[in-house]
C-alpha cells in the first residue's frame, strides 16, 4: 500500500508540473500575441500616417500640371511663371520621392522608428494657384 500511495503522489506531483508549465506556457503565447497586436496596430497607423504624407505632394504635382496646362492653352505664355510652376512640380516631386524613400527605411526597420518625411508646412501649401483670366 506504501507503494501505490507514494506512486499516486508522484504521479499527482507531476501532472502538477505539467499544468504549470502549461500555464506559463499558455501565458506567453497571451504576452506575445498581445505584443504582435500593438505592432500590427503601429504599422497600420504608420501606413496611415505615410498614405496621407504621400498624398500630399502628389495632389500638388496634380493641380500644378493641371495650372499649367490651362496656362499654356490659354496662349498668354509668361515664361517667369511657366518656371515657377515647374519648379513647384520638381519640389513637390523631390519631396514625394523623399517620403518613399522613407518607407524604404521603414518596411526595412522591424522597430519602425522612422516615420514619413514632413514638410515645412504640413499641408499643401506648395500648390501654385491658377492666375486669373
Amino acid at each position: 500500500m506504501p507503494n501505490s500511495l507514494s506512486w499516486l503522489s508522484a504521479s499527482a506531483v507531476i501532472q502538477l508540473v505539467l499544468i504549470a508549465a502549461l500555464v506559463a506556457q499558455w501565458r506567453r503565447d497571451r504576452r506575445c500575441m498581445h505584443l504582435l497586436v500593438r505592432e500590427r496596430a503601429g504599422a497600420d497607423e504608420r501606413t496611415g500616417a505615410l498614405v496621407h504624407e504621400l498624398n500630399q505632394p502628389l495632389t500638388a504635382i496634380l493641380s500644378n500640371a493641371q495650372a499649367a496646362q490651362r496656362f499654356l492653352a490659354s496662349g498668354q505664355l509668361d515664361l517667369q511663371e511657366l518656371r515657377a510652376i515647374l519648379n513647384d512640380i520638381v519640389s513637390d516631386d523631390k519631396r514625394a520621392a523623399g517620403i518613399v524613400r522613407n518607407i524604404g527605411v521603414i518596411l526595412q526597420d522591424s522597430a519602425g522608428s522612422r516615420v514619413g518625411a514632413r514638410d515645412d508646412h504640413g499641408d499643401n501649401s506648395g500648390v501654385r494657384k491658377e492666375r486669373p483670366q
